[in-house]
């Protein structure tokens, strides 16, 4: 009788954390061993090829030509690969014991789930919120004017972003954070699987929209836990690409005019924050300062 794992396809998108994704691979090799790994490198120049051979020869390494980006590293993977699940991991998620069987039987219980995400924990075992609502433009104006904050994340001043509320109990929700959710193979390719354009952030929303929007549903399983990093491969630089990943999400789903509006309201609410954060002290006050200048920059360019 064959494992659950042997269900599965592992993905990791490496670029430029040789140490994370190593680990990574191993944690997952530990967790469900009989799951198919593939790690896509997005073109790092990096010496995973070298670490990957010496430390977990089982996995197989595709290496990209350029940067493309999250989505199509994950595509790229997912086409290399056959098995009827899918895991889609980032390179610094570590999966802990038992948390393929219980992404598998959530979406064996349930024959219209498309994908289901895990209980993201922080390195420390805290609660990492792992569950997004849609980005649209009001979400993204109460969440950059300060409303969803002021209102608690509740009622209909809720922002897009993951929130700390109902992570005790499995459920239907609109978005799973994407760095780790489990997805059915049939499900993905239905609906072609990652939009490439998205480069980095906000892919997972786009995706979880256009399978929602053909009928099928996203779970929340907290009994599967992950262990989360986050920010590994770009950190603040990298945070002027989440504004543009939100934008790009709501002209896909809303249009041009929602989309610039979106820009315009995400852009004067990274240049309040930065206002605010020339007056918070110290270290903490110089890393706000960081990510918001970095969001009030752009998106860096692609290599």
């Amino acid at each position: 009788m064959s494992s659950v794992g042997a269900r599965v396809s592992a993905v990791i998108v490496h670029y430029k954390t040789p140490e994370e994704t190593t680990e990574a691979v191993k944690a997952l090799a530990a967790a469900a061993p009989d799951v198919e790994v593939v790690v896509v490198d997005n073109a790092s120049g990096d010496d995973i090829a070298r670490r990957l051979q010496a430390e977990t020869p089982a996995a197989r390494l595709l290496v990209e030509a350029r940067n493309g980006g999250y989505g199509a590293a994950c595509n790229r993977g997912a086409r290399e690969t056959s098995r009827p699940f899918l895991l889609m991991l980032n390179s610094d998620s570590f999966v802990q014991a038992g948390a393929v069987e219980a992404l598998v039987a959530a979406l064996d219980g349930d024959p219209r789930a498309a994908a289901v995400g895990p209980r993201l924990t922080n390195p420390d075992e805290t609660l990492q919120p792992s569950i997004l609502r849609l980005p649209t433009l009001w979400r993204v104006f109460c969440e950059s004017s300060g409303l969803a904050f002021l209102s608690g994340g509740r009622g209909p001043l809720r922002g897009h972003s993951a929130t700390r509320e109902g992570h005790s109990r499995p459920q239907s929700v609109e978005c799973v954070k994407g760095a780790a959710i489990l997805i059915r193979r049939s499900a993905f390719e239905e609906v072609g699987g990652f939009d490439e354009s998205f480069f980095l952030y906000a892919e997972e929303s786009d995706l979880c929209a256009r399978l929602r929007r053909r009928g099928w549903r996203i779970l929340f399983e907290p009994s599967a836990r992950v262990v989360h990093k986050g920010g590994r491969s770009g950190g603040d630089a990298l945070f002027g690409q989440l504004h543009e990943g939100l934008a790009q999400h709501v002209a896909r789903h809303q249009g041009t005019i929602a989309a610039r509006l979106a820009r315009v309201v995400l852009r004067a609410g990274a240049a309040a924050r930065y206002a605010i954060s020339l007056l918070t002290p110290g270290e903490r006050g110089r890393l706000r300062r960081s990510r918001y200048r970095a969001a009030l920059a752009g998106p860096p360019r692609r290599a």
